[in-house]
Order: C-alpha cells, then sequence, then structure tokens
C-alpha cells in the first residue's frame, strides 16, 4: 500500500470503555489499527492525515473480521479466521510480526527474545523498532 494511491478505503470505529479503536481497510486486506484513550474521534478523522488524497468510507462488511479479531483480542480469545492484509513491510518486519502472532495468549516474550526467535539474537533494539510501527496492534501485539 505504501507509495500507492486508492481511491477508497473503508474504516470503522469500536469504543470500549475509554478506549478508542480505529480501523481502516482497503479491498485487499487491512491497512492499520489506531489507538487512543479518552479522546473520540471517528476512524475517518483518526486517519484523514495517514491517508490524504484517499476518500474514507464507514463501512462495517469489509472490517467485519478485523472488528472480530480486535474484539476476541480484547477479550484475550484466539481468533480462528484469516484475516488478509494490506499493508507492505519488509520480509524481516514480517517475519517478526508472524513470530509475535504465535506467542500464546497471556504469555510475554521480551524483545531479546523475539529477537532470537527470529534467528537475530543481538537484534532486540531491531525488535523494539518493528514493533514501534507495527500497523495492527491488538491483532501484532
Amino acid at each position: 500500500m505504501a507509495g500507492t494511491t486508492v481511491p477508497e478505503i473503508y474504516c470503522w470505529n469500536i469504543k470500549i470503555e475509554d478506549l478508542n479503536i480505529c480501523l481502516v481497510s482497503s479491498k485487499r486486506g487491512a491497512l492499520r489499527i489506531g489507538l487512543s484513550l479518552r479522546e473520540k474521534r471517528d476512524s475517518a478523522d483518526f486517519f484523514r492525515k495517514r491517508f490524504p488524497n484517499t476518500r474514507l468510507v464507514e463501512n462495517y462488511p469489509l472490517n467485519k473480521l478485523l472488528v472480530q479479531a480486535v474484539q476476541a483480542a480484547l477479550l484475550n480469545k484466539p481468533f480462528g479466521s484469516t484475516i488478509d492484509f494490506d499493508f507492505s513491510c519488509t520480509p524481516f518486519q514480517w517475519q517478526v510480526l508472524k513470530t509475535i502472532a504465535r506467542i500464546p495468549f497471556g504469555e510475554t516474550r521480551t524483545y531479546g527474545d523475539v529477537a532470537s526467535m527470529v534467528g537475530k539474537p543481538k537484534g532486540a533494539r531491531a525488535i523494539g523498532q518493528v514493533m514501534r510501527k507495527n500497523p495492527m496492534p491488538l491483532i501484532f501485539p
């Protein structure tokens, strides 16, 4: 998706207590999840700066699987369906995200642990950078 312009993307908003969860997808798959506390913003407003030349349309059906995955994550439950993604990242970033996704619910790993898991035992800082740019923080926690 990076470097390309699509005429229209689809957003949805989930509000759970003080947590505002903004979701955006294209027809090809999930693009990004944005989180904010106590700040009531709709998804179109939340993503307008990130996708400036794109029409943002509220659409639940195109975000349904992503909504269900987020709700499962917040309930600390596994999500059985496969989500298509439409964001670009390097092979290393994708390897880290897939590794993070395999960590069992309720368990944690340090960035050093994850670095070892991806074959880069001295790469804890690199793992931190991948996680800082993580486009799907509730899917790849």
